[in-house]
């Protein structure tokens, strides 16, 4: 029969994603900052260069803010779960402990 071993810090180890998640959260800021001064650079969109300065960085901008909150929901997801997993073992260990000691 094979052992399961749940390191101590288990929580602080996946809290370490909610962290990151918090980094990419500015980042999307930033992102988002930039987007807005590339708007305000651009200028009048009727004017041809404008346009095309526009067509070139208006898609790779949105590319990047949607990747940039995929990841984000994935470590968000990662330390929630990661968190509640800790509880379950948690849970787990003080249920066959009561066990234990009843048997």
């Amino acid at each position: 029969m094979s052992e399961l071993s749940v390191p101590s810090d288990l929580r602080l180890r996946f809290s370490r994603f909610g962290q990151a998640e918090q980094v990419l959260g500015r980042l999307g800021d930033t992102i988002d900052r930039i987007h807005d001064l590339n708007l305000a650079g651009a200028g009048d969109t009727s004017d041809e260069i404008a346009q095309v300065y526009r067509s070139k960085v208006d898609g790779p901008t949105a590319n990047l803010k949607t990747l940039v909150g995929t990841v984000r929901d994935v470590l968000l997801m990662t330390d929630e779960n990661g968190q509640q997993a800790g509880d379950t073992f948690e849970q787990g260990e003080s249920d066959a402990g009561g066990l234990g000691r009843r048997w």
